[in-house]
């Protein structure tokens, strides 16, 4: 079995990872968290079709057989371009349209909430795929969030005080499901849920992605039964730094060992 290639604009990707580790236990994962160029939300469409294209060659260059865009903003504004280098053979996962569905199967109709980076909102992908279910869709761009996690500060005071300055509005107070449209966010779940009514259900991409992954590989999986090796992780970034080494695990749920790697075309 080919590896599983995942990316992402930094570590936040790997929980996505950890999905994908749970959903599919005989696959090897490569993983690659741009760390270099983060956060991806803050970057014209044109630079991140740029990054994700490139990482997306070298996955594939590494020998992975299908790519799990873990990123949102890259999902909202590269995806195409992301097809179209991946090539027809290749399955292409990304984070928006599985958890899209996944809202769809649960909640028929009513209002829909998601949060994101700038570059994720700004796209407008999330609300014209569920307008197009037909919910009502209320959005947010929560910025600064991605990049505070990402350096630790989540499960204290700058992460109460981040989420208590981007929920004091009640936006949304009259959803049914609020959507975290960033592979950070699950780690501050619990601080956005204590922040909303009860009647508010969050909703991640992770398990969503994973599972969507599963299905698309279901029948090569059953084409290679039989021939499946040792199975392996490989997590690189662009830039390695202590706070990613430390983050990295908290974000998997398992010791993590990351390795630098910078693209063969160097990119700024």
């Amino acid at each position: 079995m080919q590896p599983i290639g995942i990316f992402d604009s930094g570590i936040g990707g790997l929980t996505v990872a950890r999905a994908v580790a749970r959903a599919l236990p005989e696959h090897s994962i490569i993983y690659y968290g741009d760390t270099a160029h983060l956060p991806y939300g803050e970057k014209s469409p044109a630079l991140i079709r740029r990054y994700a294209t490139q990482i997306t060659k070298e996955l594939i260059r590494l020998g992975c057989g299908s790519i799990v865009v873990a990123c949102n903003s890259a999902s909202s504004n590269a995806l195409d371009a992301i097809r179209e280098v991946a090539g027809p053979d290749v399955p292409v996962i990304d984070a928006v349209h599985p958890v899209i569905d996944a809202v769809a199967n649960r909640f028929p109709s009513g209002e829909i909430g998601v949060i994101g980076t700038r570059a994720t909102i700004d796209s407008n992908w999330y609300q014209r795929l569920l307008e197009a279910k037909g919910f009502d869709v209320v959005s947010k761009a929560t910025p600064l969030l991605a990049s505070a996690i990402e350096e630790g500060f989540h499960g204290g005071e700058v992460s109460d005080a981040l989420i208590a300055a981007y929920f004091e509005d009640d936006l949304f107070k009259g959803a049914q499901a609020l959507i975290l449209g960033c592979t950070h966010y699950p780690l501050v779940a619990d601080q956005i849920a204590a922040s909303l009514p009860k009647t508010v259900a969050l909703v991640d991409s992770a398990d969503a992605a994973a599972e969507a992954l599963r299905n698309a590989l279901a029948p090569v999986d059953s084409a290679d039964e039989g021939t499946v090796g040792p199975r392996t992780e490989r997590f690189m970034v662009s830039d390695l730094t202590d706070s990613f080494s430390l983050g990295a695990e908290r974000f998997y749920g398992a010791p993590v060992q990351l390795e630098e790697h910078k693209l063969p075309s160097v990119i700024s």
